[in-house]
């Protein structure tokens, strides 16, 4: 290789902006060998200009080696190791404090993007300067490989790709109840930092609120036709029944009053609500549960939870939404939360 052919590689390289890819990892390697598979498509991505940010969230495997053994291998690696909280928003905000990329792309440790994913992202950046996200093709699958959905930032058969373009403030409106689009996005750096994913309290799925925060900070998200595969695995953490399942509750609470605020409701109010209705029973069963094993304080949180819920839930728009038999049973069920609450103690 010549002298100027090295020296033209390398100030194009200079010419490209850094992207940090931020990934967290938890006992990666022994619920499915996900460092090595992770590495195998960051590493080998065409578009060369990235520091990648490996939080290590106190992983109890060889996680830590994996990665350490990958790091050997690739200057661009930046590990970082703490100790674990008990949820995934803390090592998510650690890494979202350590990017210092212009642009930034959160990974999931189990999913996989193709090796021209980042590049095309940024080239619709090139092509869009309007944009503030660009999200690949999201495909969703079993690990069996059966596809369960493909979005283009919404559901989408993808026989032929079309760019599309919204503003951040409709997507989040469009989450109200729930996620009508799917998005696993390059985002500018300043969009992705304006709400830190270290939520003011502990939640399973506290991201969801920050998500939506962040969401509303962009001017504009569009698509490419790169492709994120997004796998579900029918035995990962977020799929065991487990109590902190409990916390979805305490996020529908402050996702109603979040909504309220931000005056996107009252459109989408019916989906809200018979989504936090099924959480809410979810809930209550999750709790019987584990009723037995939890100390005096945290049976008095979570109960408090689980009655705020109820209270706060809009019953009336609830009840509507069934006919029949089904109105008149959940009807008789709503009517209080103690025989709400005694009901699914001993239904099975």
């Amino acid at each position: 290789m010549s002298d100027q052919l090295i020296l033209d590689i390398c100030t194009n390289m200079q010419a490209l902006p850094l992207i940090s890819i931020i990934t967290t990892y938890y006992n990666s390697v022994q619920l499915g060998d996900f460092v090595r598979s992770s590495m195998n498509c960051l590493l080998n991505q065409t578009y060369s200009n990235i520091e990648f940010i490996c939080v290590n969230d106190g992983s109890t495997d060889p996680t830590l080696d994996d990665l350490e053994y990958f790091a050997k291998q690739d200057s661009r690696i930046k590990i970082y190791t703490k100790e674990n909280q008990r949820y995934a928003q803390y090592s998510k905000a650690y890494g979202q404090d350590k990017a210092t990329g212009e642009f930034i792309f959160l990974f999931d440790h189990d999913d996989l993007i193709d090796l021209d994913t980042i590049e095309k992202c940024y080239q619709t950046f090139l092509a869009h300067p309007e944009l503030d996200i660009v999200s690949p093709i999201v495909i969703t699958k079993f690990t069996d490989g059966k596809i369960k959905n493909t979005h283009n930032i919404y559901q989408s058969d993808l026989k032929k790709f079309e760019f599309k373009k919204f503003t951040g403030s409709q997507i989040m409106k469009d989450t109200v109840g729930r996620y009508d689009n799917h998005i696993r996005g390059l985002y500018r750096k300043n969009v992705f930092k304006s709400h830190s994913y270290r939520f003011t309290e502990p939640l399973l799925n506290g991201d969801e609120i920050v998500e939506r925060l962040i969401l509303e900070e962009a001017r504009f998200v569009g698509s490419c036709d790169a492709v994120y595969t997004h796998y579900i695995h029918s035995d990962s953490s977020s799929k065991l029944i487990s109590p902190k399942k409990i916390d979805f509750v305490r996020t529908d609470y402050l996702l109603r009053k979040l909504f309220q605020e931000k005056g996107i409701y009252d459109n989408r109010h019916p989906i809200f609500e018979f989504t936090a209705y099924k959480n809410l029973v979810n809930a209550i069963k999750i709790f019987h549960h584990f009723s037995k094993d939890m100390s005096a304080e945290e049976y008095s949180k979570q109960m408090i939870r689980l009655q705020g819920s109820y209270v706060e839930l809009d019953k009336k728009t609830v009840i509507s939404q069934f006919k029949g038999f089904a109105k008149v049973y959940n009807a008789f069920l709503l009517s209080s939360f103690s025989l709400l609450f005694t009901f699914y103690k001993y239904k099975k």
